[in-house]
Parts: C-alpha cells; structure tokens; sequence
C-alpha cells in the first residue's frame, strides 16, 4: 500500500480536513467548554483563573474567526499535500529510514522551530498597524475560552501554516511524527485558552517543567496583552526577558486558592466552596466595550 495515496491534493483532501478538525475542534475545545462553563461551572469555579466569564457573543466570535482559521489552514494543508505527491517534500514514509532516535526526536524538532517562529510571529503582532488591523481578533475577548484556540485573522493564520508548509518542503519528517507534533500543538493550544489551571501548584517553579506554558501564563497574555508571548515554552520570553515578572506570584494564588479534589469530585460530604459566586452576586458577563476597548489599545512589539 502506498502511503503517499493519504495526501490527497484536491478537493477531498480539503474537505476531508475540514471534517477532521470540526470533530477535533468541537469534541475538545467544545467539550471542555461545555464541561467547565456550561454543565459543571460552579463545580470547578475555584479552578478558574479569572471571576468573570465571557457572553455570548465573545463565544460566537470565537467559533466564527475558527472556522476561518479551518477554512485557511485546510488550503495549506491541500498545498503540502500536493507537495509530498509530487516528490517535491522532504517527508518520508519508512520509521526507520533515518534511524529510530531520528524519528522519535523529530517532533521535538517541530516543536521547537514552530515555537521560535511563533514567539517572533506574535511579537510582531503585537506591533501598533498589525495589532490594530489583525490581531485584535484573537484578542478581542480578554478572557478567552478553549474555543478561542484558533480564532485568528487569515493573514495570521496563513503566516503560521507558512511554516508547516516549509518545514515539509525541507526537513525530512515522518507523517507519524509531524502528526504527533500536530497533536501535541493543538492541545496544549486548547489548554492556554482553558481559563482553568489544573496544573500542580509545584508545576511553574519547577526548574525543567517550569519552561513548560500553563493556562495562566497565557490567560495573562489576553489580560496584559504586552508580555507572555511563548505559545509552549517559556524560553524566548525568559531569555528576552518578555514574560510578566508577577507570573510565579500569580500561579501560585491561582493554585493556592483551588478546592481540594475530594471536594470537587464529590467524594468529599463537603459541598464545594462558592464564595466568588456569591460575592460577584452571580457570574459577570465582559461586555461588548471590552472589545473596542482592546482594539484599540497601543501594542508593543
């Protein structure tokens, strides 16, 4: 069996990847949300990193800029398609071609050139001309929700699919690897925008793992906006020293104030504390203003 007949070029591979991320997009960013703001909030309220929840309309332009970021990146994906059929990617289809260590390291080395080409894609971004005119989208909602993962304009989306498209042309990968890759990318990207930290309090200042993004580090980008742009390692924030210097403090409150898991799976007679509930008199929708408000907001690069 060939393997490269999987990269169909035309029409049924745009649709087919279209399909494919509709059901990734909704049975986890949609479910996640569904699960933490709609069924079981009050459940896991202590968890939240912000009090406040967005309105509908915040969650209606997330799902809407996603599927233009589906539509988009289906286009990319049809070009690499059309490049491994025609010969002209580097991709190989045999694990043990280039050695298995090769193989098993090689989505690291995706991981680690998409997570530089990000880094330095984002601070432009943030520049005032495309901040304004591109960026806001993402930005719009300050307290994202899993389903802002990939809420983006197309010239934002089509910057990042630039990558994936060279990387293909030019580095030998296996499609199990750049998969893997993929997979981990897409994710960790829903659990940036959770809006839930349910990561272990030792987690962010721990010397190995604390390179590692958390949802609070992110969630501080929405609500800062001119720090924290590393999308899943800290180390270009760190060594140009672009992270916000209150993050360590900041994590440690989120964690600190947490209800024990007994209590939030029930296993525990305790009822699970609300009291931000009852303070806030009740969930606080952001409001519309909140948008024009970023929109318009100076950005630094």
């Amino acid at each position: 069996m060939d393997p490269q007949r999987f990269f169909e070029p035309g029409l049924a591979g745009y649709i087919a990847y279209c399909v494919e991320f509709l059901i990734r997009y909704f049975l986890l960013a949609g479910g996640l949300y569904w699960a933490l703001q709609v069924a079981f909030r009050k459940r896991w309220l202590s968890f939240r990193i912000q009090d406040t929840f967005p309105g509908r309309a915040e969650v209606r332009h997330e799902i809407l800029w996603s599927m233009s970021n589906m539509a988009c990146t289906g286009l990319a994906t049809v070009l690499m398609y059309h490049l491994v059929r025609n010969g002209d990617a580097s991709m190989y289809f045999d694990a043990g071609e280039r050695g298995w260590a090769y193989f098993a390291l090689s989505p690291l080395l995706v991981l680690a050139g998409y997570d530089t080409w990000i880094y330095w894609q984002h601070r432009w971004m943030h520049s005032d001309f495309m901040f304004r005119h591109v960026h806001w989208i993402h930005h719009r909602v300050g307290n994202p929700t899993p389903l802002a993962t990939f809420a983006q304009h197309p010239l934002e989306t089509f910057l990042g699919n630039a990558f994936f498209v060279l990387f293909v042309a030019y580095v030998p990968i296996h499609p199990l690897a750049l998969a893997a890759a993929g997979g981990y990318m897409f994710l960790y990207g829903i659990i940036g925008h959770l809006g839930y930290e349910f990561f272990p309090r030792w987690f962010a200042r721990n010397p190995l793992l604390g390179f590692v993004n958390t949802s609070t580090y992110h969630n501080m980008h929405h609500t800062h906006m001119r720090c924290n742009y590393a999308a899943w390692f800290l180390f270009w924030d760190r060594a140009l020293g672009t992270n916000h210097p209150d993050y360590l403090d900041v994590y440690d409150e989120v964690t600190a104030r947490r209800a024990p898991w007994r209590e939030v799976l029930g296993l525990s007679p305790q009822p699970v504390a609300d009291q931000r509930d009852a303070d806030n008199g009740g969930f606080q929708l952001t409001s519309g203003e909140c948008a024009a408000k970023v929109r318009n907001s100076p950005a630094r690069s």
